[in-house]
């Protein structure tokens, strides 16, 4: 049981600090293109939180978390036989449901924002679309967020939570991938055959 906890624990660490320092890269790249002239990525990125997101966790999920993330040998059963590491990428799919909590809260802090601004009505679904999912937050600077409340619960909750998603989605993406890349690999590999078989019997 321990272990588990242990490993589900592992997997979210490692999805935070994963996602924190693509964060962290994406917005120095939008920010060094927003210098030189080209601000259009900068922008796009703003106003489109969710979909940014949601590829931003897809291609930081492509990092394959084996025994060199865990420490193989770290922790060792009853018996003394040391565990073959924490086995991350069968966790990895589940990360959107241990993230799911973010979520929640986020819908909690929108339901307290909109009963402290008196705004009371029975469309829940449409209010949330249109206040949390779709929001107009294509300001540049971070500072900027505090002036839009909704705008911070998009990126922190279902921004978030979009990207756990997008990260549970990448093996499966991998896999189909190489999948693909496998086939092409082959049908090249036998039209090359082919075309030497053709010149064989051309020569003789």
């Amino acid at each position: 049981m321990w272990r588990w906890i242990i490993r589900l624990w592992v997997s979210v660490v490692l999805f935070v600090f994963l996602m924190f320092c693509s964060s962290v890269l994406l917005i120095r790249v939008t920010h060094l293109f927003a210098k030189i002239g080209f601000p259009l990525l900068l922008q796009e990125t703003h106003a489109h939180v969710i979909v940014t997101m949601f590829l931003l966790g897809m291609a930081t999920g492509q990092v394959v978390l084996g025994a060199n993330f865990t420490g193989r040998g770290w922790f060792r059963s009853k018996s003394g036989q040391s565990y073959e590491g924490f086995k991350l990428e069968k966790i990895k799919p589940l990360t959107w449901l241990l993230v799911s909590p973010v979520f929640v809260l986020g819908i909690v802090a929108w339901l307290q924002e909109r009963r402290e601004s008196g705004a009371h009505s029975n469309l829940f679904f449409v209010n949330f679309y249109n206040d949390v999912l779709t929001p107009n937050c294509s300001f540049s600077w971070w500072k900027n967020y505090q002036l839009y409340p909704l705008c911070g619960v998009q990126l922190l909750s279902v921004g978030i939570w979009t990207a756990a998603i997008g990260y549970s989605c990448a093996p499966m993406v991998r896999r189909s991938f190489s999948k693909l890349l496998r086939r092409i690999q082959a049908s090249s590999a036998g039209e090359r055959q082919k075309s030497l078989m053709k010149e064989k019997t051309g020569l003789q």
